[in-house]
């Protein structure tokens, strides 16, 4: 059987309350927005060696190796959040010369009363919601074996996660004539561990750095290869209610065609 590997991470977080059920809605610190994204990989040996060539370039190069993101972690691995702009440029500039690899985004509004009658006030029903719609459609060749990786810190959100699969592939079986069956796997893994997972974190960290500061210049740089972008529950400029909005290279997503993305959250 051929394989294909799908990465999975994230971007911001599922909250809405801290300890307590206190609402941190609006409040300094909160994370109007969760950005679930994967890149679906059939050579995952030729994007692995990839992305490790290039972190043992920049830690031998005199121009990279000396930069704190480096020299403060022997165990240094590639995350946006953290690195220093040169190293964001020029990984950046890797990527959208890197082939090999597809990528699929789930942008999740956080609305506080969907998140109560949709979600049971659940921040993990809200999470493995996205994950659902990341994945539907995504897991569709009877003749593969699937092989998925999250990064998470948690393991015991492996039994979720192979629910939200068999709730994606039902629902993609519905739409279908003949129900065909889908082999898979999933696993918990640690970022640190898992190199592929960086071009996920990048591409993630580039369109939320467009979406919440407006600045496109990364999110400009990689645009051919955000094969499709779900936006969730836009019902700002889209008040069909549909579930979500799909951008693709056919609809680029833009942020004047989607509704305003507000910092301080949907109360």
């Amino acid at each position: 059987m051929q394989k294909t590997y799908l990465f999975i991470d994230e971007s911001g977080d599922p909250s809405f309350y801290a300890k307590g059920k206190k609402c941190i809605v609006g409040s300094e610190g909160f994370k109007p927005l969760l950005l679930i994204g994967l890149i679906k990989v059939e050579d995952k040996k030729a994007i692995r060696h990839a992305v490790m060539k290039f972190i043992e370039e920049m830690k031998m190069d005199p121009l990279y190796k000396d930069l704190p993101c480096i020299i403060k972690n022997p165990n240094w691995y590639l995350h946006a959040s953290y690195d220093n702009l040169e190293i964001q440029v020029k990984f950046v500039d890797f990527m959208r010369r890197l082939e090999g690899f597809k990528f699929y985004c789930v942008i999740g509004r956080k609305r506080i009363n969907l998140f109560a009658t949709k979600h049971n006030n659940s921040e993990s029903e809200f999470y493995f919601d996205m994950v659902h719609h990341l994945l539907e459609g995504r897991l569709d060749d009877a003749d593969n074996f699937y092989q998925v990786f999250l990064s998470a810190r948690d393991k015991n959100t492996q039994s979720k996660l192979k629910n939200s699969i068999d709730n994606a592939l039902k629902k993609d079986n519905e739409k279908r004539h003949t129900p065909i069956e889908i082999n898979y796997n999933c696993e918990i893994v640690l970022s640190k561990d898992t190199p592929e997972l960086s071009i996920v974190d990048y591409m993630l960290w580039a369109l939320q750095r467009y979406i919440l500061k407006g600045e496109k210049r990364f999110y400009n740089a990689l645009q051919d290869k955000y094969d499709l972008i779900l936006d969730l529950y836009d019902f700002d400029k889209h008040h069909d209610n549909k579930a979500a909005i799909f951008y693709s290279q056919n609809n680029i997503f833009d942020l004047e065609k989607a509704g305003e993305f507000r910092k301080d959250g949907y109360l």
